[in-house]
């Protein structure tokens, strides 16, 4: 018996000592992720007055055809072949040939014109991997689970008409459109594998293959589709279909975030009654 034991034993020294002595084991491996995750990371938050989009900070405009890039760019706002390049235009291009949406980037001593006057995103700490939440409002109006004998697959968030609508966590796009009853929607896939469905749009700000981050504005919440009224239903999805309760991702309570944003917001309109808007007409 003794000697059967001392068998297993000498089976089992080695890995014992070959699990040990390795620095790159998976428990240790494991354990450097999970200590990543805990790290806190800055994470800064579009609003009405600042927005990102490729990496570079400006706002989201609405033009009519045919209007002079001068104009658009003008006292300095942007540099024009900054415009000219993320709105893919010509390099010789002097006009808008057709109207829409375009991200004008703004120079950077407009930056520094809103930064001394107190206008700049805010900043938030956040875990690494932790969910944002994604709109400006507290009240969820519907979870996920049975409604009205149907199966519904996210959660609803009542949001005035016209709230920013921000990036969860970073991702990759991968739809952008009318989806029935959803409406006006942006399918994201999330750096997790998971995917995010962002719908009820009125408007979105990417579009398909764009790279998003946290934060990163991705569209106002509207009343397309199917809906009730304003909101933003926010639902998350494995690659194979396979329903997922949004309200697990985010790890932290959301309460105190939501009101430094609020405060935030409200005091940033104060200060900027006159300041343009997204979607303002040139």
């Amino acid at each position: 018996m003794l000697y059967r034991a001392l068998q297993i034993a000498a089976l089992l020294l080695p890995v014992a000592i070959h699990a040990g002595a390795n620095p790159h084991s998976s428990w240790q491996i494991m354990a450097e992720k999970a200590q990543q995750l805990l790290e806190p990371t800055e994470v800064q938050i579009d609003n009405k007055l600042i927005q990102t989009y490729q990496g570079y900070a400006g706002v989201w405009i609405t033009s009519g055809a045919n209007v002079a890039l001068k104009k658009v760019c003008r006292d300095g706002i942007c540099d024009m072949g900054l415009f000219r390049s993320i709105n893919e235009l010509a390099n010789d291009q002097k006009y808008l040939k057709r109207s829409g949406l375009y991200f004008l980037p703004y120079a950077a001593a407009q930056l520094a014109a809103f930064k001394e006057s107190g206008v700049e995103r805010l900043r938030l700490q956040l875990k690494k991997g932790q969910y944002l939440w994604p709109v400006m409002g507290l009240r969820i109006t519907s979870r996920v689970g049975s409604r009205w004998g149907k199966l519904h697959g996210g959660i609803d968030v009542a949001a005035a008409r016209g709230s920013i609508v921000v990036g969860a966590t970073e991702g990759t796009v991968m739809i952008v459109g009318d989806q029935g009853a959803y409406g006006h929607c942006v399918f994201v896939e999330n750096h997790d594998g998971t995917v995010a469905w962002y719908a009820h749009l009125t408007e979105s700000y990417v579009k398909t293959g764009d790279k998003i981050a946290r934060g990163q504005i991705v569209g106002i919440s509207g009343n397309t589709g199917r809906s009730t009224g304003p909101h933003l239903h926010f639902e998350m999805r494995t690659q194979q279909g396979i329903i997922l309760d949004p309200e697990h991702f985010f790890f932290l309570p959301y309460e105190e975030h939501l009101k430094q944003a609020l405060e935030y917001e409200n005091d940033l309109a104060t200060r900027n009654k006159l300041a343009a808007k997204p979607g303002e007409k040139l």
